[in-house]
């Protein structure tokens, strides 16, 4: 009878973010599917990757992440800096190692 080799631990990070790389492209590729049955216009890359030029156009994982930054650096993050913590946000968020 064969037995399932186990992974070592770095095997096992490696593979759990794969699955949750995985499982987030798959999750997003449903929601931009549904979007454009609903009458969306945007195309995956422009959908997935939309802009974000403010704060306050930023969604909630992205304010999360401006609250988290600004407690730890102990500065206010400029506008600039939206569209890139929005988008860490929101693949971090769906990360296995969540």
């Amino acid at each position: 009878m064969r037995t399932r080799k186990q992974l070592d631990p770095l095997g096992a990070v490696g593979a759990g973010l794969a699955a949750g790389v995985i499982g987030t492209v798959c999750m997003d590729t449903v929601r931009f599917l549904r979007q454009r049955r609903a009458g969306g216009e945007h195309n995956a890359l422009r959908w997935e990757f939309a802009p974000v030029r403010t704060w306050q156009e930023a969604p909630d994982p992205g304010q999360v992440g401006k609250r988290l930054a600004e407690v730890f650096t102990l500065r206010e993050l400029p506008d600039s800096a939206a569209f890139p913590v929005s988008t860490f946000m929101h693949w971090a968020r769906e990360s296995p190692l969540r």
